[in-house]
């Protein structure tokens, strides 16, 4: 069977499980097998660009977000917004502090910015988001379409963990298995990634310049 959208994918998790009374389990495995792959990966196919309005000290992480590529103000040039630590942020910001923002940091599911805006400021964000989950509506995605093989030997992994009396070298070949199949996906990223910024920019600003803004 093709493994082309999400109902041959369970249908296919269950043909090679070789069991047809897991129909309301099988969408957990394939769920832990996103959650984990999300977790893992950084690639190209991964980056989206959104546009930013900051008009307060903190604002909300985009849906799916998982981590910067690069943040730019659109103002008189372009101002690059650097990462710092939320103690650094703490440690150098009083609330009462506003301008235009240098650094951000991420606290919780929010962006926290240094100094306060003082009026409301457009930026350009490239971020790392998760790859859509698999559902009756959403019957495919990236890694689906071009990586198969990362759902099938990561929901057959998951789902040894749930089913009682899989030898134990078929639980570690479907772990093996998955784990290539997501080195694969990094290698190819990799030999093809064009030059680019690290996940998170950690220098090329002087925190203690903070305090003169």
């Amino acid at each position: 069977m093709a493994l082309n959208n999400y109902a041959n994918l369970q249908s296919s998790i269950a043909n090679w499980l070789a069991r047809d009374d897991l129909t309301t389990e099988i969408p957990d495995f394939i769920a832990l097998c996103e959650a984990e792959f999300n977790r893992e990966l950084r690639i190209r196919n991964m980056e989206t660009t959104a546009t930013v309005t900051i008009n307060a000290e903190q604002i909300a992480l985009p849906t799916g977000f998982l981590g910067v590529r690069s943040f730019f103000l659109n103002n008189n040039g372009k101002t690059k917004l650097t990462y710092i630590t939320p103690y650094q942020q703490f440690d150098t910001q009083g609330s009462s502090r506003a301008g235009t923002p240098q650094a951000y940091s991420i606290e919780g599911s929010n962006f926290r910015f240094s100094p306060t805006p003082d009026t409301s400021y457009t930026a350009n964000l490239v971020y790392f988001k998760a790859f859509d989950s698999l559902s009756a509506s959403t019957t495919t995605n990236h890694i689906l379409t071009n990586h198969p093989a990362v759902y099938l030997y990561g929901s057959l992994y998951h789902a040894s963990n749930f089913i009682r009396g899989i030898a134990p070298d078929t639980v570690a070949q479907w772990r093996q298995l998955f784990i290539e199949a997501i080195n694969q996906i990094k290698h190819m990223d990799e030999t093809e990634k064009h030059n680019g910024s690290p996940l998170i920019q950690r220098s090329g600003i002087n925190i203690n310049n903070l305090d003169n803004v």
